[in-house]
């Protein structure tokens, strides 16, 4: 594992996403038809772009948890319009990581927030597993 986390303060990555019928969002039939990306599709993406970041740096025995989530989706995005991810390590206190977020399409912020994620053994997580048994 990374010992000194605080160096990574200042990290950054972006990735282009192109959403698909997957992330629709469908909790009204009407809606559902015209096709816009919904906001937990947005999270989810982010989330895992975060944890295949973080994980980079990682050794084998722990992993990274989503802890906390701040998100504002901004403006109304359709499948298949073409997003930028940006993240970037803001904070990093002990083994909590805070990430900052924005989602572009062209020049217009589509989303923005912070995730807060946690470095954690597999062992303690395998264990709380078997306990809730």
């Amino acid at each position: 594992m990374l010992n000194n986390f605080e160096n990574m303060v200042g990290m950054n990555k972006s990735v282009e996403l192109i959403p698909d019928d997957g992330m629709i969002w469908d909790e009204d039939e009407e809606m559902a038809q015209l096709r816009f990306v919904s906001t937990s599709g947005l999270i989810k993406e982010v989330n895992g772009l975060i944890g295949e970041f973080l994980s980079q740096y990682l050794d084998e025995n722990v992993i990274s948890v989503v802890t906390e989530v701040q998100f504002s989706h901004i403006r109304p995005v359709v499948v298949g319009e073409r997003l930028i991810i940006g993240i970037r390590i803001s904070e990093v206190i002990a083994n909590q990581f805070t990430f900052r977020v924005v989602i572009m399409k062209d020049a217009d912020k589509v989303a923005e927030g912070a995730v807060k994620r946690a470095v954690v053994s597999r062992n303690y997580l395998h264990r709380k597993s078997v306990e809730n048994i």
